[in-house]
């Protein structure tokens, strides 16, 4: 899919775009240390994607918005109380706890 525009390049942290002899985001700060195609995965350095992706020939069509984070999990909802023995054991210890210090007293 090689077309005549110029490859755009996008920073996989945060998602700006960036320059191509960038060593790091402007946006974020994060270093560069290879450029990764986001269709087959080939990573390498970014004067090999000047025209594209050398495996694949990706290239963003004209007009596309750029890079999409990945999208993360949503979140599982509150995690699971804790079994009863972890209680019975957390009140035990500050018993004892408070039993030996009572003892130095």
């Amino acid at each position: 899919m090689k077309s005549g525009k110029a490859p755009r390049f996008f920073c996989e942290h945060c998602g700006a775009e960036v320059g191509k002899d960038e060593r790091s985001c402007p946006e974020c700060g994060r270093f560069f240390s290879a450029v990764r195609c986001p269709r087959c995965g080939f990573s390498g350095a970014a004067g090999k994607f000047s025209a594209g992706c050398p495996v694949c020939g990706y290239s963003l069509p004209p007009g596309d918005a750029g890079y999409e984070l990945p999208r993360s999990r949503p979140a599982s909802g509150p995690a699971a109380p804790l079994p009863l023995w972890t209680w019975i054991v957390a009140i035990a210890a500050l018993a004892a706890a408070i039993a030996g210090l009572f003892s130095i007293l």
